[in-house]
């Protein structure tokens, strides 16, 4: 298990020695080699996320019938969340300097809402869990 924290440690210390250089070398247009090794590390990160917030869940998920249901369930769940969320986004033009679609504009908005969403609910869980370890103590 030590190897996990070792890798931790290697990827924050990449992260900020390319946060480091990317502000020491500040882009100015958006052709900067810079800001595509920036944004590739981003997405790079994010990949690993991901195959680790989905990874883990799904492998407990099949160990039981409650699980896979569990599993179900949430998948379900942001579904419903992810449509609602959609609809919900009024999809307003605004101007840019590419030419876009509604849809472009509807997809956006439905993102930016359910960033919002996601963090209002980490937010109310932090909250939550103090409350609810402070009544446990």
């Amino acid at each position: 298990m030590k190897i996990w924290k070792y890798i931790e440690y290697i990827l924050l210390v990449l992260s900020l020695i390319i946060f480091i250089v990317f502000f020491v070398v500040n882009p100015t247009t958006q052709d900067a080699p810079m800001l595509d090794g920036y944004l590739g590390w981003a997405y790079i990160l994010l990949a690993i996320t991901l195959i680790l917030a989905l990874g883990f869940p799904l492998i407990r998920a099949f160990k039981s019938k409650k699980g896979i249901i569990g599993l179900l369930a949430l998948i379900i769940g942001v579904v419903v969340i992810c449509g609602g969320v959609y609809m919900l986004a009024p999809g307003t033009a605004i101007d840019v300097n590419t030419e876009t679609t509604a849809q472009t504009f509807k997809f956006t908005d439905a993102a930016l809402y359910l960033t919002y969403l996601f963090i209002g609910a980490s937010v109310v869980a932090v909250i939550w869990s103090i409350i609810r370890s402070a009544i446990k103590n």
